[in-house]
This record gives structure tokens, C-alpha cells and sequence, in this order.
């Protein structure tokens, strides 16, 4: 059972009741993420999320991970574009100090200036590991210039210049600004009483400023279609990543773009698997995926091959493409990909971090919550033809980018490879 009720501050709270565990996942979610930064502060947020760790009012930052460290739970949080979440998962008879945890460091973060030194290096490392790691960094560098110009295209780690000019008053500032109950939503499932929950949330978070509502993220971004190349001689293996415009989070596409994903790119027996990994060998890692928004969506395709495979597996990828938008897709794999995503959503089900975030996002996004029977309506509800116009939509050569990052000497590519 699912219940929402809005506490006196204008903190907002979502329980769902699952009798049949004996844990609960419990987040306090703050409703703008990295998208919502001034660009001279990119990455205050992500530094944020790392520093409220660092020690309270009444806790070390070693007392905060003994404590939850003895009751055997788990505690960690997350920054993305349009939200930050700190969240603990813990046996249901320790959920007061789990509450009690949250609490202390989203309202009594001391960000003490020896900690935010360190923190800075951390986070330089961060990155240094986006980096080093060539699946993130070619996604990284599309997001960044088919998004050129707005908010959703900067790093949520931020960059080193900008990380380096955010001291701590910046910090306090956008602190006092963000964490307040009109824009904290807190969510929790698995073995709990809602009454109780209520009760500690009230008795922890009742001195959170009510603060006034945050602005809107601002104007919808624009896509920027690209065509980029980054040398970098020390990799073995050639990864490239084309990406194009999706329906967005709030669009009643979202559903066929779902099934078109799977069918595209989303597992084992997707069209890109099947056909370039496993009838020709050209990769080892092929797959789609969907970056979904309030407001916009981005559809990616990343594959990591041999340099000179590239113009191949490029045009392979075109191939399927096309071969989708003209034809449409096939009775099976249509019942395949929906039974998929079913399986995976129910499965998912089972687990209450998974449920707690789900409750989250819902309000977040939709402002209610579905239920479970509505959702697999709307997932039963995808045609093949809606598929087939989706794709035409999306796999829209205005649209279609392409970064490629590698040892890349005499790779002969061009835009006029992009041709659908």
C-alpha cells in the first residue's frame, strides 16, 4: 500500500508497505540536480552530496560510517541532472537510526575546510577516472556537445576549473538554498508502519526551513548535432558512440521508445548484438540506451571495436536503423521486448531500494504515483506501428550524432557517414 502525506514544513512523504521482507530503503531526495547549476558552479552539487559525509553538528564523518556500519546496513547517495539522493537501506528494526542518520547530514552538514580540501582532490580524481575509463568519457563528450549550450550538456562532476573555484561559502550558499522541505521529497518501501514513519521523519526533519519552491529548470534544450573525434593513443580498443534526439520523460511515447530501445539495442537478442556482435564479431560490447528527462531524451548507441572496423560498425548501426524505420519490427520480437521490460520492471519489484526509488521518481516526474497495473498497461498498450513512428521520429538524420574516441591514425570517416 502506498501512501503519501505532506508534513507541516511542506516536506513531502511517500511510504509503500511490502509485509513480506525485513528491510526498508529510505531516501531523501532533493528535486533539482546538476541541471539546475550556474554554470560558473558546475558541480556543486555532486561537491555537496560528498561533503555533507564529512561530518555534522553531533557526528565525525567516522562516527556517521561506524554507526551505520553496526547495524549492518547501507548508506551512499548519487547527483544527477534533475535530482540528489541520499539514501540508507536498513533491517526494518533499525529504520529510527537510519532516519535519524538522514537527517543529521542533510540538516547539520558542518563542511569544514580541512574536509573540503581533500574532498576537492577526490573529486579531481572523480573525474580523472572518467577519463581514464573510455565507455564514460566517449558518452560524456556527446552529452556534452549534442546538449552544447545548456545545462543537461555540462559534466554533473563538474570540471576541474570549476570544482576549483567552489570554496566553502559557496557550498553553505547553495546549501541554504536547495535543501529545504518545499524541495525535499522523502520516500521509503519494505517492512514499515506509516504512522512510524511519519513520526520520525516529523521528530528529525521537523527543523528543516520550509524555503520557498525552486524555478523551473529553464528553457527545453536544443540538440546540437555532432561529428567528433578525440585522439587517445594509449587505448587498445576504438569506442564510439552515436546518439540522437528521444521523446522525452514526460511524452506518452515514452512507452514505444522503451520497446524501440530493446528491440534496437537493449539485450541479447537485440538487432545490434545479434547481428554485428554475434553473426560478425566486430565487438565485444554493443548496446542502446535511453537518457530521459522532464523535458527532452537523448537515445545513445555505444560500441567499442578495432579502429579499422569503425566505418562498419557504423554503417551496421545505420543498417538496423533504417531497417526499422522501413519496415517496422517483427511480431516476435515486439512480444519479446514488452515481456522483457515487464520481467525486468517486476523483478525489480522485489527490492525495496528499487521501489523506493520508484516512488520517488513518480512524484518527482508525475506528481502521483502509477500503479503497477497501469504501467504494464501502458507497455502492453505499444504497437508495432507506434514503434515504427517512433523510429522515424528518432532516427532522424538531422539529429544523429557521432563521437568516436581512440587511437584513431588514418581512420577515414566523415560525416557523410551518417547518412540515413
Amino acid at each position: 500500500m502506498i501512501q503519501k502525506e505532506v508534513l507541516p514544513n511542506g516536506l513531502t512523504l511517500i511510504t509503500e508497505s511490502m509485509e513480506h521482507v525485513r528491510s526498508v530503503a529510505i531516501g531523501v531526495w532533493i528535486k533539482s540536480g546538476s541541471r539546475r547549476e550556474r554554470a560558473p558552479l558546475n558541480g556543486i552539487s555532486h561537491f555537496i552530496e560528498h561533503m555533507v559525509f564529512k561530518g555534522t553538528e553531533s557526528r565525525t564523518a567516522q562516527q556517521i560510517a561506524k554507526t551505520i556500519d553496526s547495524i549492518g546496513g547501507q548508506m551512499d547517495a548519487f547527483t544527477a541532472r534533475e535530482y540528489i539522493c541520499f539514501y540508507t537501506k536498513v533491517l526494518d528494526e533499525h529504520l529510527p537510526l537510519g532516519v535519524d542518520l538522514l537527517s543529521d547530514i542533510v540538516l547539520n552538514p558542518l563542511f569544514p575546510d580541512e574536509e573540503i580540501e581533500k574532498e576537492r582532490n577526490v573529486i579531481y580524481e572523480e573525474i580523472n577516472m572518467v577519463e581514464d575509463s573510455p565507455h564514460d568519457l566517449v558518452h560524456e563528450i556527446l552529452t556534452e556537445n549534442f546538449w552544447k549550450g545548456h545545462p543537461l550538456g555540462r559534466p554533473i562532476l563538474g570540471t576541474k576549473e570549476s570544482v576549483a573555484k567552489i570554496g566553502r561559502q559557496e557550498l553553505f550558499d547553495y546549501f541554504r538554498e536547495c535543501y529545504t522541505a518545499a524541495n525535499i521529497l522523502i520516500a521509503a518501501a519494505g517492512n514499515l508502519d506509516h504512522r512510524k514513519v511519519v513520526e520520525a521523519v516529523k521528530r528529525n526533519f521537523d527543523p528543516l526551513p520550509q524555503g520557498g519552491p525552486i524555478p523551473e529548470e529553464g528553457v527545453p534544450p536544443e540538440p546540437h548535432p555532432v561529428f567528433l573525434s578525440r585522439n587517445k593513443n594509449e587505448l587498445e580498443q576504438t569506442h564510439l558512440c552515436l546518439g540522437t534526439l528521444s521523446p522525452s520523460l514526460a511524452s506518452e511515447d515514452r512507452f514505444a521508445a522503451h520497446v524501440l530501445n530493446n528491440v534496437l539495442g537493449g539485450g541479447l537478442s537485440s538487432r545490434l548484438f545479434q547481428n554485428i556482435r554475434e553473426k560478425r564479431g566486430l565487438v565485444y560490447a554493443i548496446f542502446s540506451g535511453l537518457s530521459l528527462y522532464k523535458d527532452a531524451g537523448c537515445m545513445t548507441i555505444y560500441a567499442g571495436t578495432a579502429t579499422r572496423s569503425v566505418p562498419e560498425v557504423v554503417e551496421l548501426i545505420l543498417v538496423e536503423m533504417r531497417g526499422i524505420k522501413q519496415d517496422g519490427v517483427e511480431a516476435d520480437e515486439l512480444r519479446r521486448s514488452i515481456e522483457n521490460l515487464k520481467g525486468g520492471m517486476m523483478l525489480s519489484l522485489e527490492n525495496t531500494s528499487d521501489r523506493m526509488i520508484t516512488l520517488a521518481q513518480h512524484e518527482i516526474y508525475f506528481g502521483r504515483q502509477f500503479t503497477l497495473d497501469e504501467i504494464l498497461s501502458g507497455i502492453e498498450s505499444v504497437r508495432a506501428q507506434d514503434v515504427t513512428r517512433v523510429a522515424r521520429q528518432t532516427f532522424d538524420p538531422r539529429f544523429l550524432s557521432l563521437t568516436v574516441l581512440g587511437r584513431l591514425d588514418g581512420l577515414q570517416l566523415d560525416r557523410g557517414c551518417l547518412q540515413l
